[in-house]
């Protein structure tokens, strides 16, 4: 007759299990404590890289910033010459053009009548402004109107007792005799308002924006600036975009010579 044997398990894949979680809480427990180290040791690497690149980066920045400030004071020195250059050149045209004046019997009169602009662009239209002075300051039409620094702005259109109406060189369609500095060119000054021009030159002729249009009395004061200079390759001539020197919108005081 066979007996079983009454010590055997209930359960026979227990003990299994029991082993499989203690393997591995320990290996869990183990890697926490060997990442911890890992850690502890790499991390005074990872603190000097990081140091050694915030610096490798600072110094690129100042060298970068040290580069840029070599550029723009070589800029500003050579900016500098140019006006230098320029003063000297205005200086010594002016004393020639006065001797030469003088000579011809022509000295400029710096007579004239100080006035403040009441009216302006936007406010008039066709680049026309308003001046506090009229007949009661021997204004008459035709006078002459200028910045109080030089340059020519137009002539008085129409006269009042107290106020003087002025039509500017740049209303629109307004055609102006004028001289392109670079090498003397007789020009035209197409009025587009805004206190902006237009002038059509042969493609041959040598212009640059800055270039200066000129008065074409003896006198030779500033009227525009060259702003722009348009040219297809088919094209005979070349479009030039002046603008006056004033800024018309912003203008507070005129030169009136009687």
């Amino acid at each position: 007759m066979n007996y079983l044997p009454r010590n055997r398990s209930k359960h026979p894949y227990l003990g299994k299990i029991l082993i499989l979680i203690a393997i591995f809480i320990f290996g869990a427990v183990a890697l926490t404590i060997l990442d911890e180290t890992i850690i502890r040791l790499i991390s005074p690497l990872w603190t000097a890289e990081n140091a050694f690149s915030q610096n490798l980066r600072n110094r690129v920045a100042f060298l970068q910033s040290q580069k840029n400030l070599v550029e723009e004071n070589y800029a500003l020195k050579e900016r500098l010459l140019s006006l230098e250059t320029q003063i000297e050149s205005f200086s010594k045209d002016r004393n020639e053009r006065d001797a030469l004046l003088e000579l011809l019997g022509r000295r400029q009169d710096s007579e004239g009548v100080l006035a403040a602009v009441l009216t302006r662009p936007p406010q008039t239209p066709y680049d026309v402004i308003l001046i506090d002075v009229g007949s009661n300051a021997s204004i008459t039409s035709g006078s002459e109107v200028s910045l109080p620094e030089g340059p020519i702005l137009g002539t008085v259109s129409e006269v009042f007792s107290k106020k003087a109406k002025v039509k500017l060189f740049s209303t629109s369609g307004e055609e102006t005799n004028a001289i392109l500095e670079r090498g003397s060119v007789p020009v035209i000054l197409v009025g587009r308002g805004g206190g902006n021009f237009k002038i059509t030159l042969s493609r041959d002729i040598t212009v640059e924006k800055g270039d200066r249009i000129l008065s074409a009395d003896v006198f030779s004061r500033l009227l525009a600036v060259v702003e722009d200079v348009s040219v297809n390759s088919t094209d005979s001539f070349k479009e030039i975009l002046a603008k006056s020197p004033a800024n018309l919108f912003s203008l507070r005081f005129v030169f009136v010579t009687p």
